[in-house]
């Protein structure tokens, strides 16, 4: 009978030992605290903290410590990467430059050991999270350019509201009619064109059959100065001697958003920030449409801003760090992250769960951002944002001096490929 009891006990004391492994490993192993580093804060900080709470709850021995860093964020993270003292996750955008330098963990090897369905992902958010065979990041949320028009400027002006399939032609037709060529408070624009906006225009020039650069993103000559992107810049050329050329507007701080919501400008481009504000304006009456295309038949194809979860190549509890990102990038954590509908779930499936499709608003950009299938081009090649500084000086010059077009675009793809090729 004593030895019953004994092997009774043993069997007993394996088990429990077994439970309190599996609950360690569930939990995130020893205790111990993640330090993650967001550009977020306010309202965006509060979401992310519920987020992390209610992944606390689950790893329970995991304690995670917002850094929020809303100013000169990108400069930080390089800055604390050189010094070798990093926090263990972060917030990314720009997957290529900080792939490149070394600045965040390849996840490749995480996923593939614990069978993380990468496939749950829209493709272009898989695109944006992936360079040189890596996987740098989990989709946070995303959301597509978009075009929003103030129907009161609409109906006075006796417009028809934007349709589906409308063309550059249209567009320009629509931003005439929407001009009164008033000065002062009296004066009304269709439309808010930046000169130097080389992020929202690669849309228009994807749908031209053209591109900025080559597929491994080491060659501009041939790509930005091809005949597809100089019948774009022509077209947004004309858009802007239409807009924000007469001065009036600080579109270069805020894209034409105090301006759109106050009815001076009919129709501006941008990506679902504005939404929030602009439905607690009980004074605007607004409506969402996709971007316009070239020519009739041509299939739409937007550009997306996202971000990715990540886990920094230095840091010092990168397993612990893991189990975040792999919860905020999971559906928990995107349900969660999206439910306050500041983006749109990388996980399409989530979409009508959250309610996004049941909103007018919030389905459109839903409409418009499954039709995205190109990541921007920065993904192709850390030295991008370098070389697109030529590209923004080009338009700058055409837009502001009238600058040739061609021979302008010429000598910036001259000057990019220097660049790319890392021989400047």
């Amino acid at each position: 009978m004593r030895k019953l009891l004994v092997i009774l006990a043993a069997v007993l004391l394996v088990g429990a030992s077994a439970l309190w492994a599996n609950g360690q490993k569930e939990s995130g192993g020893a205790p111990v605290t993640v330090s993650y580093m967001t550009w977020d804060s306010g309202k965006g900080l509060e979401i992310t903290q519920s987020a992390v709470d209610a992944f606390q709850k689950k790893y329970p021995n995991i304690t995670v410590e917002l850094q929020s860093v809303p100013e000169g964020y990108d400069d930080k993270v390089m800055t604390a990467n050189a010094a070798g003292n990093t926090p263990d996750g972060l917030l990314m955008w720009n997957t290529s430059q900080f792939a490149e330098a070394g600045v965040v963990e390849n996840l490749s090897p995480y996923i593939a050991k614990d069978g993380f369905d990468m496939g749950q992902y829209l493709p272009v958010l898989k695109s944006w999270s992936t360079y040189n065979g890596g996987v740098w990041g989990l989709p946070k949320d995303y959301t597509p350019r978009a075009i929003y028009y103030n129907k009161k400027v609409f109906d006075q002006a006796g417009v028809a509201y934007p349709q589906a399939g409308w063309t550059f032609a249209d567009f320009t037709d629509i931003v005439k009619k929407l001009t009164n060529g008033k000065t002062g408070a009296d004066a009304r624009y269709g439309y808010v064109a930046i000169p130097g906006h080389t992020y929202a225009i690669q849309s228009y020039i994807w749908m031209n059959g053209g591109d900025l650069c080559s597929p491994d993103g080491k060659t501009a000559s041939g790509y930005i100065n091809s005949p597809a992107v100089v019948e774009v810049v022509k077209w947004y050329k004309g858009l802007f001697d239409m807009s924000v050329s007469t001065g009036t507007m600080d579109a270069y701080q805020n894209l034409g958003q105090t301006e759109f919501q106050s009815g001076i400008v009919g129709m501006m481009d941008n990506g679902m920030w504005p939404l929030a504000t602009f439905l607690g304006d009980t004074s605007l009456s607004f409506g969402i449409a996709a971007p316009p295309v070239p020519r009739k038949g041509v299939a739409l194809s937007p550009i997306i801003h996202s971000a990715t979860w990540s886990v920094f190549a230095k840091a010092k509890h990168k397993d612990a760090a893991w189990q975040l990102v792999k919860y905020l990038g999971g559906p928990d954590g995107i349900r969660i992250n999206c439910a306050a509908h500041w983006g749109l779930p990388p996980i399409s499936s989530l979409a009508g769960e959250l309610g996004f499709t049941k909103d007018p608003y919030l389905n459109a950009f839903l409409d418009i951002g499954k039709q995205a299938t190109k990541a921007p081009t920065f993904v192709r090649s850390p030295k991008w944002f370098e070389a697109d500084s030529e590209f923004q000086a080009a338009l700058q010059k055409i837009f502001l001096s009238n600058a040739d077009i061609q021979s302008s675009l010429n000598d910036a793809a001259a000057r990019m490929d220097k660049i790319l090729q890392g021989t400047k």
